[in-house]
């Protein structure tokens, strides 16, 4: 809760003209995206956390996740088109556009923080009473415990591989579309509209079959088939503004299905972890699987910068070479699908199945109960 006032303060002074030098504008807004970033970071690890906070049913765990990704789809596609609606509407109201920037910024922060205060408030009270772990403990040497921890780093591994092949791909759409297709800035629309329909009906469908079944191989089966299905782009190509929406949208295979089921498995590695060593450290593993995830963003974006400039990308020309629309088709295709493939790969050697941690848990609630419990059947995620 503690997020909310800084995120409100920092999201308006993000979008807030300053009257002073180059250098001294570029002071200003590193300083206020640190700050804006450090407060997102308030919310979002508590928020993560929840998950396994709430409860420690598997199946809640994974409609709650479900259920949370429709929203934060619907989310994603607010804010790509209300900050301009309300930029708009505040210039009809006489306002200058600066100032009407900062004024869209100052709304979209209080929404975001009515957000927060409401997921505060309603699931104040029900989190599961854990024993407290030792906070005496250097952070250092919590870290060193988890990333011993097999399950964990695979859940990372992935992480990163995900992130870069998604951050790699969702760079290069407007590329794609733009220098390879030939379609117009307002053709994009249908790319993000599409991705968000299929955003939607896949966050249910993924829901609904990892309640079902073992969500690790949903998780698998469609990360597969997004990897595979771009992977073919780089043989099929792009010759239409329809071929583009589609790949977005096969992508959206893999998207989902690690938005909805990867904290579900991390989770569960928590879950298991609490059994093996006493202590629940969601937070912190929660905190370093959030750090790989922004390593492979910051990964994925600087091989796209270098890919481009290497291949003769050049964004003053209205025609680009055909090296540089090579490397963009790439970046849309065969690199983010293998990417993805691999991703598939490392959770096939995630050892914690359904069956193995239902096991953990009826063994967990004979070790809370001080009764005799074996191991039988699950020493190998331990």
């Amino acid at each position: 809760m503690i997020s909310v006032i800084p995120i409100i303060v920092f999201t308006m002074l993000l979008f807030t003209a300053v009257n002073v030098s180059a250098g001294m504008k570029f002071v200003y807004f590193t300083v206020m995206t640190i700050f804006y970033w450090t407060s997102y970071t308030l919310f979002n690890i508590p928020y993560l956390s929840l998950g396994s906070e709430l409860t420690t049913n598997n199946d809640e765990k994974t409609r709650a996740s479900s259920i949370r990704q429709v929203f934060g789809t619907f989310g994603l596609l607010f804010a790509n088109a209300l900050p301009l609606l309300l930029v708009t509407a505040f210039k009809n109201m006489g306002v200058s556009e600066v100032r009407a920037w900062m004024l869209a910024a100052l709304t979209l922060g209080f929404i975001a923080g009515l957000a927060i205060l409401i997921t505060w408030r309603t699931t104040r009270g029900w989190e599961i009473k854990y024993r407290p772990s030792d906070k005496s403990e250097p952070l250092l040497k919590s870290l060193g415990k988890v990333l011993t921890y097999k399950p964990y780093i695979l859940i990372i591994a992935a992480s990163f591989l995900f992130y870069f092949a998604f951050n790699t791909c969702n760079a290069t759409v407007i590329y794609n579309a733009l220098v390879v297709v030939g379609a117009t800035e307002a053709d994009t629309a249908i790319v993000y509209t599409s991705g968000t329909i299929v955003g939607v009906i896949l966050s249910m469908l993924i829901g609904k079959l990892a309640v079902k079944y073992d969500k690790k191989y949903v998780f698998i089966i469609f990360m597969a088939i997004a990897g595979i299905a771009l992977s073919a782009f780089k043989l099929i190509g792009f010759h239409s503004i329809t071929m583009q929406a589609v790949q977005f949208c096969m992508a959206h295979f893999g998207i989902i299905s690690f938005l909805v089921l990867s904290y579900n498995l991390l989770y569960d590695t928590c879950e298991v972890y609490e059994f093996r060593c006493g202590e629940m450290l969601t937070g912190v593993m929660i905190s370093y699987f959030s750090f790989f995830i922004k390593l492979g963003k910051a990964t994925a974006l600087q091989v796209v910068g270098l890919i481009l400039e290497a291949r003769g990308y050049q964004a003053e020309l209205a025609v680009q070479p055909d090296s540089a629309k090579a490397a963009v088709t790439d970046m849309s295709s065969w690199i983010p699908g293998v990417l993805m493939l691999l991703c598939a790969l490392v959770i096939w050697r995630y050892p914690i199945t359904r069956e193995k941690f239902r096991a953990m848990q009826e063994a967990k609630k004979l070790k809370l109960a001080g009764q005799d419990y074996s191991t039988e059947g699950f020493e190998d995620i331990l």
